[in-house]
């Protein structure tokens, strides 16, 4: 099959099969941002790419140069370098496995070479990633004698990537970028570049137990006062409104004056932030109105609107705009998107809107974070929330993604691997078994997208542990200082598609020599089939174009810190750790800072008793570009903003 790509920005070229009526970035309704058009053109890899019909399958496959890596796949909790990986990508709640069922199944790979490939679709995708062999390539296929050959593998040298979409109707999206970075910040560009959220979000998040009542809450925020927490946004769980699952988006009797409480706060300067999820109680106020519009099947007894509909949207951004923005809530927490199947509509499931089950999940938080998003934006107010699933073309909503696992392995792999999704990952603090613990989690989370503290279910907080109250108050203090730079951060992320928070390889390329792929170690329980495996880094990450994080386990003292080339220093203390790159043996105290890295030449702003330092790192030259603006309004889209060059 033929498919004539046709370039609609430099680097970017659309090519369609059939004729599709529903792409996520229409879902979405972003537009590409206007910065595409001023990026340099770059060649277009249309000759790498074949297309085939298979059965119901559309699938197109990508050649890959032997020592070529691939990344994406949606986001992922345990590699970020997807090898020899198969994944059947839908939205889902994570269940410990990387295999394409997760909160963000964004159908979107990129390579180290720069190329990168987007399946603009809600339907099913599936990704075969270095593990499609084809009998008409036989000539570059060796076979091995397993029980004579001492490096056979059950994989061959892998030189293709195949994607098989269910559907004859797909648009792809074809990138090519000068490097990785350069082709992921195309993609989010495309997608209409990441949000920059109010300057309150990047405070201190509490979130209260769900049995609290107006009283309750208060004394919470009271609570913070007295330790000299500066609390910035207060959220309330289930109980605000009058039934929850399924819910009633309506005020529960026990807050009375739940609009009396919200000003109060906004004085005091706490936002407040509201739970809900995508099923409806007969009990709610809008019912009636959305029963007709809503899909075949109930989920936690309640009906489920069909978000696809322009009138669901309207109604339910009417109802949130009167019940909850009119009185000064400040944006919204969507759970129970994602769901095990048995929890949610039914892949079979109708809605009236012509989509399937298994489509409307794809769409679910994406949607959602719509119809929430325009109702502060055509007010011309940021909002800033939690989704718990999401997909691609949701770059600009300013929404974090969050689950109920708690491993803090896979807390910071996502941090790693949600840069090549489009979508930002955020870990939160629940509970702890020892102090080191709770340190370890405020530190990870202090320099996270969202410092969240979450006590649903209890009544964690900060000062929990008493011996350790003054240092989680510092390490609260340390995400104060580095706002300037996390802001300036989100502006990248926006100006130019460059993700806050992202994978070494992205910045340094695949700068380790381990990185070249090898035969694993024969186990006849952990690996019986000699897995190819490759060095990944995957438990550190930039934020930033200057930071680099290597975060401590809770119960850890001591690490292995992998540092690219070149000279990097202790953000701390300023002391150089390596001359030129490597890797060192870490060792900390269990109260020590976060381990925090910059390299030759960083310059990094830092706010200080209200007044903005700035830290240079070694003699390289170096300069920061500091972004500004108001921090509360869109008007920067109009051109009310500031850059501010700090050379050293």
């Amino acid at each position: 099959m033929m498919i004539e790509w046709k370039k609609s920005y430099p680097g970017v070229w659309n090519g369609t099969v059939g004729t599709p009526e529903l792409t996520l970035t229409g879902v979405s309704g972003k537009r590409p941002s206007d910065r595409l058009n001023q990026l340099p053109e770059t060649a277009c890899p249309e000759h790498k790419i074949q297309f085939d019909t298979m059965g119901k399958y559309t699938v197109l496959r990508m050649e890959l140069d032997h020592e070529e890596r691939v990344f994406g796949g949606g986001l992922l909790f345990k590699q970020v370098i997807t090898e020899n990986q198969v994944y059947h990508l839908r939205v889902d709640h994570y269940a410990g496995v990387d295999s394409g069922r997760t909160h963000a199944p964004v159908p979107f790979v990129v390579t180290s070479n720069g190329i990168g490939i987007f399946c603009n679709t809600p339907e099913q995708v599936d990704l075969y990633i270095r593990t499609a062999h084809r009998k008409e390539d036989k000539a570059k296929i060796c076979e091995h004698d397993r029980a004579g050959d001492k490096d056979w593998s059950c994989y061959n040298a892998p030189y293709y990537i195949e994607i098989a979409v269910a559907s004859p109707n797909v648009e792809f999206i074809l990138f090519s970028g000068e490097n990785l970075k350069d082709c992921v910040a195309r993609f989010n560009l495309y997608c209409g570049g990441g949000f920059i959220p109010p300057k309150w979000g990047l405070g201190l998040w509490h979130r209260t137990n769900m049995t609290m009542d107006e009283n309750d809450v208060q004394s919470v925020v009271e609570e913070y006062k007295k330790h000299h927490f500066p609390l910035s946004v207060i959220g309330l769980e289930p109980g605000w409104q009058s039934g929850s699952y399924p819910c009633t988006y309506d005020w529960s009797a026990r807050f009375p004056n739940a609009e009396r409480m919200i000003r109060n706060f906004l004085k005091d300067g706490v936002r407040v932030n509201l739970w809900e999820n995508p099923c409806i109680s007969e009990k709610s106020s809008v019912y009636e109105k959305l029963y007709p519009y809503s899909g075949s099947h109930l989920q936690w007894c309640g009906i489920v609107p069909d978000y696809n509909i322009p009138e669901v949207r309207n109604i339910l951004k009417e109802h949130h705009r009167k019940s909850h923005f009119s009185i000064g809530v400040s944006g919204y927490k969507l759970d129970e998107s994602d769901g095990y199947d048995k929890w949610l509509c039914p892949d079979h499931a109708e809605f009236p809107s012509g989509i399937n089950g298994f489509v409307f999940r794809n769409l679910c938080g994406l949607l959602f974070q719509r119809i929430t998003f325009e109702i502060y934006r055509e007010n011309n107010q940021r909002t800033y929330g939690l989704t718990r699933s999401t997909n691609g073309g949701s770059v600009g909503f300013p929404y974090i993604i969050y689950n109920d696992r708690y491993d803090f392995k896979e807390f910071v792999t996502g941090l790693c691997s949600c840069g090549f999704t489009g979508t930002l990952w955020c870990p939160e603090v629940r509970g702890a078994q020892t102090a080191q613990e709770w340190v370890r989690r405020f530190q990870l989370l202090a320099i996270s997208p969202m410092l969240l503290l979450n006590a649903w279910a209890n009544d964690a907080t900060p000062w929990m542990f008493p011996e350790v109250e003054n240092t989680i108050r510092e390490i609260v203090q340390l995400r104060e200082s580095l706002q300037p730079y996390f802001y300036t951060a989100f502006a990248k992320y926006h100006f130019e598609g460059i993700p806050p928070y992202r994978s070494l390889f992205m910045d340094y390329g695949m700068f380790l020599a381990e990185n070249r792929q090898h035969s694993g170690d024969l186990d006849d329980t952990a690996n019986p089939y000699q897995e190819v495996q490759s060095s990944d880094i995957k438990d550190q990450f930039m934020f930033g174009d200057c930071l680099m994080a290597a975060p401590l386990e809770p119960g850890e003292n001591s690490r292995k810190v992998i540092f690219p080339p070149g000279k990097w220093f202790d953000f701390h203390t300023g002391k150089q750790i390596v001359e030129n790159g490597g890797v060192i043996e870490l060792t900390c105290d269990d109260l020590s800072p976060m381990p925090l890295f910059a390299p030759d030449g960083a310059v990094i702003p830092v706010k200080e008793n209200g007044a903005l330092h700035v830290r240079k790192f070694g003699n390289l030259p170096g300069k920061f570009m500091l972004y500004d603006d108001d921090g509360e309004t869109f008007d920067y889209e109009s051109g009310k903003y500031s850059w501010k060059e700090i050379e050293a």
